[in-house]
């Protein structure tokens, strides 16, 4: 029984995994590592395939790939390696070559080269510029109590009292001193009680004006709950906005993303599909030249000449340009100056002019 698997194994038995999905059109990494990209494959398999789609890689799904690698490849009319009897040099050069196994092309491989250099252009993980400003506008309407006035902590009142005391004191001392002039300079009740009625008439009308100073604290008090509360807003609102455009810019680079997944996955499924059949095709034609040699020997028995890797199409070229200026434009410039170097043997004089031109775009000098 094989060994089940799901997100986070790793070993092994995932890159034996990798290696069946990759040869049914898709493009893991064979790193045996069941991570995000290996479990979308997964699961794209089973619903292709009508089995359970649960992500996880049980006895049905693994049998379901078995009967599909075993049905991709047609009966040999004898082992790749050996010299077939009578079949010709071409057919069993061809034959030889394909039971190989699938190779990418240039054309894949670079378009996969797309899809992987876009995330590099990947936007950071939001952050809020206004986070710290809302929590403090928070914090002070949560945390505001209901409005009391209190006449000692209030600026207005202190400043009335202070005059009205003033005034009080003031008219104290005039009439004691107009009584004290009527008695010949003696002190008397009179005098005390008038000078007391004059202070007490100023400490009335400062407390006359309690309830006015009152709903001029209350009216302060309210402007600032509305003024904390339109600024929350305000910053509420600048903040969505700020959200929004990220928003914009992750689904902007997600789609493009996708966009280049799909692009190379259908590239490599077109591949495979004409892999297998140039396979059947060429099975089906070396046993064709078996029956009718009468097992005479009709090649050389020579192995081919080991094809030399041609210049770059200009389909792979456009496909590299487009990935090194994902890098750059990412700021990844060793990854950049990598791919460069890893296909620079292959490119013409012109292409790689080209090149240079666009690392020097980015302020980075290229050496290949």
């Amino acid at each position: 029984m094989a060994r089940k698997l799901w997100r986070g194994n790793t070993g092994s038995s995932v890159r034996e995994l990798q290696q069946k999905l990759n040869q049914n059109g898709y493009h893991l990494d064979e790193d045996g590592v069941f991570g995000s990209n290996t479990y979308r494959a997964v699961v794209d398999y089973q619903k292709k395939n009508k089995l359970l789609v649960d992500g996880v890689v049980g006895d049905e799904t693994w049998g379901s790939l078995n009967k599909v690698q075993q049905a991709a490849v047609p009966t040999k009319p004898t082992t790749g390696k050996d010299v077939m009897k009578g079949v010709s040099d071409e057919t069993y050069n061809k034959l030889h070559k394909l039971e190989q196994g699938y190779v990418p092309s240039d054309e894949v491989e670079t378009a996969q080269e797309i899809r992987r250099s876009i995330e590099a252009l990947q936007p950071e993980k939001y952050k809020s510029s206004f986070e710290d400003e809302l929590s403090q506008l928070y914090e002070q309407i949560a945390q505001r109590k209901p409005f009391a006035y209190d006449p000692q902590t209030d600026a207005q009142y202190k400043n009335y009292a202070y005059q009205y005391a003033r005034r009080g004191r003031d008219a104290m001392e005039d009439t004691m001193g107009t009584a004290a002039g009527l008695t010949g300079g003696y002190a008397s009740s009179y005098a005390q009680t008038a000078s007391q009625q004059a202070y007490d008439r100023y400490m009335q009308e400062l407390a006359e004006l309690m309830p006015e100073l009152e709903s001029s604290a209350r009216q302060r008090d309210q402007d600032q709950r509305n003024w904390l509360t339109q600024r929350y807003e305000q910053v509420s609102e600048q903040e969505q906005a700020d959200y929004k455009r990220y928003r914009q810019e992750q689904d902007a680079w997600q789609e493009s993303y996708d966009r280049a997944g799909k692009e190379a996955d259908a590239l490599r499924e077109q591949e495979y599909a004409d892999y297998k059949l140039m396979l059947q095709h060429y099975t089906s034609k070396a046993n064709a030249e078996q029956k009718a040699s009468g097992d005479g020997r009709a090649n050389s028995g020579a192995a081919a000449k080991t094809e030399k890797k041609t210049t770059l199409s200009s389909t792979a070229m456009e496909s590299l340009r487009r990935a090194m200026g994902n890098y750059l434009k990412g700021g990844k410039k060793q990854e950049a100056a990598a791919l460069a170097q890893r296909y620079g043997s292959r490119m013409t004089a012109m292409q790689k002019k080209q090149l240079k031109k666009l690392f020097g775009t980015y302020g980075a000098n290229l050496i290949i």
